[in-house]
């Protein structure tokens, strides 16, 4: 009797092993995170078992083996004595089928429907069984690694237990489904790992189109051009762009009537230089430590290859957004349904979110960039072509630079199709 009861907490540790491995394993990151601050001890000590996942799984190994060794060996002796030889068959047998059903399907099912719960139940004991097999452990994984060597395999290093960006990703992914984080989170979140991937020359408004003024008097035709450009900070260079001498902030310029300017290089700030290479949250953070909200950027000789802004890393982060002197028509006009006029200029994502459409982000940033792209040239003015349910034409062209683009929607087209021309 003595035999059978012991025979059976075996079969129980089993599936108590089995099923804590299922359960454990099964929790996702989140759920692991989450479980931190959970009012139960046994929830809160998951985290702890989680943290060394290569110790839990070795432990449970043992505990597994141990327990089905033990319980085959104890049935083999009790069979055998009652029936003999026929009896080491029975054994082989009935335990066979047993620990199947009650120390691996039965456990990993109920483990598997819930994981929390059966986790919960568990964590404690396996703690307590972690640290009385830690001699046994260390001897079995001593001896494991000394084999993987000798066979020409190498142990890999201790990996970094911080959250790699995928790591975060898919918890950010699972925290939405489950309302942890609410959708504009989400959309943040995603927008700030974005800017790790992003460098400031794919986000900065090339040389050609900078808005830059020489040194000059400050006149009514001088403020004439600053307003009829509408923008809040330009750039004052001598002789050339590359000899900056600083930014101008147009409010400086309140009262110039009342107060005559004699020489406008009273009025600059020092320009603040960055290569095209720094990383978008970078340059987010250099901005915020030094208060400013533009910054030139330099290729690797040091010439000024384009200028970038607050404005311009905010974009990236919540869409397109327009400063106090901004004018949205500048960039996209839907001068009819379905119909919309865009300045090379304009985001192709900008223009994805405001149109509904779905054309490609990942070889391109700008409208024009699409059009060179799509043309596979620089397109006569007025030739149009069709693709991802638009057309589009090359409304005005000047020289080397497209200056406008018409995007019309086609009726009834898909907008997830190529080129139809």
């Amino acid at each position: 009797m003595e035999s059978l009861i012991t025979i059976v907490f075996l079969i129980f540790l089993s599936g108590f092993f089995t099923g804590s491995e299922t359960a454990l394993f099964s929790l996702s990151r989140l759920e692991a995170l989450q479980l931190k601050t959970h009012p139960r001890k046994g929830c809160r000590t998951i985290p702890e078992l989680l943290s060394r996942p290569k110790e839990l799984l070795v432990s449970l190994l043992i505990g597994n083996e141990v327990a089905d060794i033990l319980s085959s060996s104890m049935a083999a002796t009790v069979l055998i004595g009652q029936y003999g030889q026929v009896g080491k068959w029975l054994a082989m047998a009935s335990m066979t089928v047993i620990l199947f059903l009650l120390g691996d399907l039965l456990p990993k099912a109920l483990a598997f429907r819930t994981p929390q719960g059966f986790g919960c139940l568990t964590a404690r004991p396996l703690k307590l069984f972690i640290l009385l097999t830690s001699p046994v452990r260390v001897i079995l994984v001593g001896i494991s690694s000394t084999v993987l060597r000798l066979f020409g395999f190498r142990e890999e290093e201790h990996k970094d237990s911080r959250l790699r960006e995928e790591d975060i990703l898919h918890l950010v992914e699972e925290g939405a489904e489950k309302g942890v984080f609410k959708e504009l989170e989400r959309h943040f979140i995603f927008g700030l790992m974005e800017l790790e991937e992003t460098t400031v020359a794919s986000i900065m408004t090339p040389r050609t189109d900078i808005f830059a003024l020489p040194v000059q008097p400050v006149t009514k035709e001088f403020i004439k051009k600053i307003k009829e450009r509408g923008f809040s900070r330009i750039p004052i260079y001598e002789g050339q762009l590359d000899n900056l001498k600083g930014i101008l902030h147009i409010k400086e310029l309140i009262g110039w009537q009342r107060r005559p300017i004699n020489d406008i290089r009273e009025l600059l700030r020092p320009a603040h230089f960055v290569p095209e290479t720094m990383r978008a949250r970078q340059l987010l953070a250099e901005f915020q430590n030094r208060r400013i909200k533009m910054a030139l950027v330099v290729d690797e000789y040091g010439v000024i290859s384009g200028l970038v802004t607050l404005e311009d890393v905010l974009e990236e982060l919540f869409g397109e957004i327009y400063d106090e002197f901004d004018r949205r028509e500048d960039l996209i006009k839907e001068v009819s349904p379905g119909v919309y006029i865009l300045s090379p200029r304009l985001k192709v994502a900008s223009f994805n979110r405001f149109a509904g459409t779905q054309l490609p982000e990942e070889k391109v940033e700008t409208m024009g960039g699409f059009i060179l792209h799509l043309f596979g040239e620089l397109p006569r003015e007025g030739t149009s072509k069709e693709a991802y349910g638009l057309r589009f034409v090359a409304e005005r062209v000047k020289g080397p630079k497209i200056l406008s683009i018409r995007a019309e929607k086609l009726a009834g087209e898909p907008q997830d199709g190529g080129d139809r021309s």
